[in-house]
């Protein structure tokens, strides 16, 4: 069975009866990997007792189709039998043709599969068994941060800004184990009890990411392809992601037809710069104001629908991430020229 996103958090708290084998595939490892711990702390208490739980990596499967089957069909000492995997769906494709060809008895198997997207044959063998379920693992989108940083300042009492939370939502979700991490850093951060600003979570998430990506939206509201290519590579070098620079990019356009929208209604443009969500960079001010003369709203939007299409043609990953951004990116920077 295939779990839509809308039933994932029902399905994580209590998987179906019938379901003995999970496939997590997606270009979030992060996701990944907790979903799969989640799950499996729901058939083993002690994720480390070698007498109940088996492990298995892609480098094991080579040569052995059966291998999976096998460790399921042990029989444990105590309880049932959980089998964790982590490889790439091509390690994967003939042993989990071969576990899943016979009923499993008494025994869980979850895996973690890397370099798999929802058209793998991998991910259509599980969505074709009742026995089995996939699950898609993506990067956050707004809504999905939004929701989990709210979870997780709740726990300590902490409240945010609504800037802030924006400026939250607009500079993490690349990757959720990240995410996390980040978001109980600034929970630590204020403490129980405690407040989030603007100021605050601006300092604490850091600014060079952040203008590398602007740099590279810049660049194409240009029509600079020399430029483009500099900012890319600096992005890179900060470790930004594909999908974060795409959705910093689709930001920078959004702003720009919102500040074109209340320049035209006859607001100042540094009055208009200075009141939009999530702020703008005082570095980037200046640029946003002399786009938004060249860039028209409806033409602003026409670029955050196709910025759009790239996001989820990253998120089938038909071709290697960065060389999809850098054609795309590409392609709308020589656009812009006319």
């Amino acid at each position: 069975m295939k779990v839509a996103p809308r039933q994932i958090a029902g399905f994580l708290a209590k998987p179906p009866d019938k379901i003995r084998a999970i496939l997590l595939h997606g270009n979030d490892a992060g996701l990944r990997s907790s979903r799969a711990r989640r799950l499996a702390t729901l058939y083993s208490d002690d994720l480390d007792d070698v007498f109940s739980v088996s492990r298995i990596s892609g480098s094991g499967l080579h040569g052995e189709a059966g291998k999976i089957a096998d460790a399921a069909a042990e029989i444990p000492m105590f309880g049932s039998r959980l089998v964790l995997v982590k490889a790439t769906g091509a390690e994967l494709l003939e042993a989990c043709k071969f576990l899943l060809s016979r009923p499993i008895q008494d025994a869980m198997v979850i895996i973690d599969a890397s370099d798999t997207t929802t058209k793998h044959a991998v991910v259509k063998l599980f969505e074709t068994t009742d026995t089995a379920a996939s699950i898609g693992c993506y990067p956050d989108n707004i809504s999905d941060i939004r929701q989990l940083t709210t979870s997780i300042l709740r726990k300590d009492n902490v409240s945010v800004d609504r800037d802030a939370l924006d400026l939250i939502c607009a500079r993490l979700g690349s990757d959720h184990a990240a995410t996390r991490a980040e978001l109980e850093k600034l929970a630590l951060l204020a403490g129980p009890g405690g407040h989030l600003d603007i100021e605050t979570i601006s300092a604490a998430l850091g600014d060079s990411a952040l203008l590398a990506i602007d740099d590279v939206a810049s660049a194409v509201a240009n029509g600079q392809v020399p430029a483009l290519s500099v900012a890319l590579h600096k992005a890179w070098l900060e470790e930004a992601n594909c999908v974060m620079i795409i959705r910093g990019c689709q930001t920078y356009f959004i702003q720009l037809r919102m500040l074109g929208h209340a320049i035209s209604a006859g607001q100042p443009a540094q009055n208009a710069v200075r009141s939009l969500r999530p702020p703008v960079h005082f570095k980037l001010q200046d640029a946003l104001i002399r786009h938004a003369q060249k860039w028209q709203p409806n033409r602003c939007m026409h670029m955050v629908n196709r910025l759009q299409d790239i996001e989820i043609s990253l998120k089938s990953k038909t071709i290697n991430d960065r060389t999809l951004t850098a054609q795309s990116l590409l392609g709308l920077c020589l656009r812009a020229r006319q």
